[in-house]
């Protein structure tokens, strides 16, 4: 009996070793495998990326008046102010500034700021690129237009006196600073996240912390489109809404940020607030954008919306009905989009007994009155406005610094705007942002900047 307890028990032990041996030889191929995996897993992705461009003219900040340079050179280049993803400022090269009267803004720079050559960033720096702006056919010379005088107070204080008042005038200080020292070299160093390494007129090279961009330039869109389509770029910006004409809908993805373009109708002419309010109820934005843009416009609600000043609780359409024959004007000016704007609000508003009569001229006296905007950076609302009596109200709003209570103010004119219409928001224009399929990360940004949020970007490989 115990011999045969001794027999089972050393075969149940033998039994008991082999399984053992299994599992530990498992979990050690089991680790080694998921070493391996974390391993390539790492590997298999990079920070580096390539951008394609075609509308290079000049790497130099100031003088560049291609969009895309814009983007790039605000990797490189700092302003004084930044302007924010939701269209905020906050500090750039200056840590601190105050309005001391509507004419006079006084400047601090931040004393830790240098340039990429470990030089001090001086108000000398800042005098410097003023009068550059001034003195060449910059695209910020208007943001400067009627600054009038710099004083400097000391090593990193400066005194702004404008010729007249200027509303939101801290918005404008979004101009790239350039360094003195080294305007005039082929290479003006910056004081950005990213310097240059390489420049010359077929690739840029920039590198920063744990990065390097690639910007390989092509002398056309075909070029660059084929490049594209070949991997041999992984982002690409466009306006153009039918680009898959030339690249087809796959292996990459789209992204749309709104453009500077806003496009609404002027309605102050009509006294009577219903029949606004029936105007913009019928109007089918979303087809107007399906029809004309391939769903590549963005519908808008009010210009700000893109900003931090709408109250999304207002962000609704009232469904209103109409019974009675309603006769309108609609004056638009004779270029092709906005006839074709025209006929199609005209035959959406036929379907709920609204005639609408299309004047091919501008008509200051019209009913409705077809319009687009370039959109400012600054939150100046008044331009889309045609009474004087809110101008001036919008005016006065506009000299509150406290940024709280200036939202307040500018919800209760919204408020107004959503109850009385005086004029209808269609949509904005929109870039696009193309990029691969092996490119991730956050590519939303605003026409201002699209690259906010590079620092999330990664590519598979």
């Amino acid at each position: 009996m115990s011999l045969k307890y001794f027999k089972y028990a050393f075969i149940i032990t033998i039994i008991i070793l082999i399984i053992a041996g299994i599992y530990i030889i498992y979990i050690k191929d089991s680790n080694k495998t998921g070493d391996t995996y974390t391993a390539n897993k790492e590997k298999r992705t990079t920070q580096d990326i390539n951008i394609g461009i075609t509308e290079f003219d000049t790497i130099n900040p100031i003088l560049t008046k291609s969009l895309e340079m814009q983007y790039i050179t605000k990797l490189i280049y700092e302003p004084l102010i930044n302007i924010t993803i939701d269209f905020n400022i906050e500090p750039g090269i200056a840590e601190e500034w105050s309005k001391l009267d509507e004419l006079t803004y006084i400047i601090k720079l931040n004393e830790g700021k240098t340039w990429q050559n470990g030089d001090k960033i001086e108000v000398e720096d800042i005098e410097f690129t003023i009068k550059t702006i001034k003195e060449t056919n910059s695209i910020y010379k208007e943001n400067i237009e009627n600054l009038e005088k710099i004083e400097k107070i000391n090593e990193n204080t400066l005194k702004i006196y404008l010729s007249e008042p200027v509303e939101f005038f801290e918005y404008l200080l979004c101009f790239p600073i350039v360094q003195e020292k080294t305007y005039n070299e082929n290479t003006p160093v910056g004081s950005g996240k990213y310097k240059i390494d390489e420049n010359n007129e077929e690739i840029i090279k920039l590198s920063g912390q744990n990065r390097k961009i690639t910007i390989k330039i092509y002398k056309s869109i075909t070029e660059l489109y084929n490049n594209f389509t070949r991997e041999n770029v992984d982002l690409i910006l466009t306006k153009n809404i039918n680009y898959e004409e030339y690249i087809g809908n796959i292996g990459f993805e789209e992204n749309l940020i709104p453009g500077r373009e806003f496009y609404y109708i002027s309605c102050e002419n009509i006294e009577n607030i219903e029949t606004r309010n029936i105007i913009n109820a019928n109007i089918n934005k979303e087809k107007l954008i399906y029809d004309l843009y391939k769903k590549r416009y963005i519908k808008a609600d009010f210009p700000l919306e893109y900003g931090s000043y709408l109250n999304a609780e207002n962000n609704t359409k009232e469904e209103i009905s109409n019974s009675k024959k309603i006769k309108l004007t609609l004056s638009i000016n004779p270029e092709e989009e906005t006839k074709q704007i025209a006929e199609i609000i005209k035959e959406q508003l036929s379907e709920n007994n609204i005639e609408i009569t299309i004047q091919n001229y501008e008509n200051k006296k019209a009913d409705l009155i077809l319009k687009k905007q370039t959109v400012p950076i600054t939150p100046d609302i008044s331009i889309y406005f045609e009474n004087e009596e809110t101008k001036k109200e919008i005016s006065k709003i506009s000299n509150i610094e406290n940024k709280d209570i200036l939202k307040q103010e500018y919800e209760k004119i919204i408020n107004n705007y959503y109850k009385e219409k005086p004029f209808i928001s269609l949509y904005f224009n929109s870039y696009i942002i193309l990029h691969n399929n092996k490119l991730k990360g956050d590519f939303s940004g605003n026409w201002y900047n699209i690259f906010y949020n590079i620092d999330t970007w990664y590519k598979v490989i």
